[in-house]
Formats: C-alpha cells, sequence, structure tokens
C-alpha cells in the first residue's frame, strides 16, 4: 500500500468511499469541481492510500487559524477507508501521514468532526490519541 499526494485519477475512487462508506450522496462531477477547487488553495490537502492502483482510503485536510490555539491548526474535513481494507492500518497509516504534514509545516492541532452515530469511527480517533472536546453544530442556509 502507498499514501501518496492525490492524483486526478483517485477521483473516482475516493468519490466511491465517500458514498459507500461515508453515506454520502455525492456526484463524481459535482466531487471533481470541488477538489479541483481544493488543490488550486495551499490550505487544502488530500492523500489517498493506493493498493494495486485502487483507491482504498483517503484523507481531506484544511489548514486554518483558530481563536483559541496558537499556530495554524488542521482539520480532518474526510476520512475514509474501503470496508475490506479496515483494521489493516489503513486508516493510522493516513492519520501518521496528516501528522507528519502538520510537523514538517508548523501545524500545532489537528481537529475533526465525527458524526454522534459513528462509534467505530470515535473509538479509531480515541486509538489515535485524539479525545472528544465538545459538540459540533450545523446550519444550511438555502
Amino acid at each position: 500500500m502507498e499514501i501518496r499526494h492525490l492524483c486526478s485519477d483517485d477521483i473516482l475512487g475516493i468519490c466511491r468511499l465517500i458514498n459507500s462508506e461515508l453515506g454520502y450522496n455525492v456526484s463524481y462531477e459535482d466531487l471533481k469541481s470541488r477538489v479541483l477547487q481544493m488543490q488550486e488553495d495551499n490550505n487544502y490537502m488530500i492523500f489517498s492510500a493506493v493498493d494495486n492502483k485502487k483507491v482504498v482510503g483517503f484523507i481531506g485536510l484544511q489548514i486554518c487559524l483558530a481563536f483559541e490555539f496558537s499556530g495554524k491548526i488542521m482539520r480532518i474535513i474526510a476520512l475514509a477507508v474501503s470496508h475490506d481494507f479496515q483494521r489493516r492500518g489503513v486508516g493510522s497509516a493516513l492519520i501518521k501521514e496528516a501528522e507528519k504534514y502538520a510537523n514538517e509545516n508548523n501545524i500545532s492541532v489537528i481537529t475533526l468532526n465525527s458524526g454522534l452515530k459513528r462509534r467505530g469511527a470515535h473509538a479509531f480517533y480515541e486509538k489515535q490519541s485524539f479525545y472528544k472536546k465538545g459538540y459540533s453544530f450545523i446550519k444550511k442556509i438555502n
């Protein structure tokens, strides 16, 4: 398995993971448009986990500032691993790559949101030394 910076050929595999593993309904065209915008913006980074030329996982990152922390922080905005590759170290390898990127770019904190019902994901993140800090709220406009 290889962890690499996103290649444009990876977008279809990432779209499949978003829909199958995260349960979202995202079209390839919409995702491709957003990913291309992210690639143009230095505040985003996407890593793919590839096994035998197939995308089996990915992590999307956003670098920003926060009021409560000094320096830059990094948000994990998406992390998914194919069901067939879960519990095989793929998610951990993606987190380690994110941590390496954070260290190389003077980022002091990594944060993320996870759905209330994703208990397996919560256990995974706690195993990676993340801790619960609070609740996440969302309000859709239009």
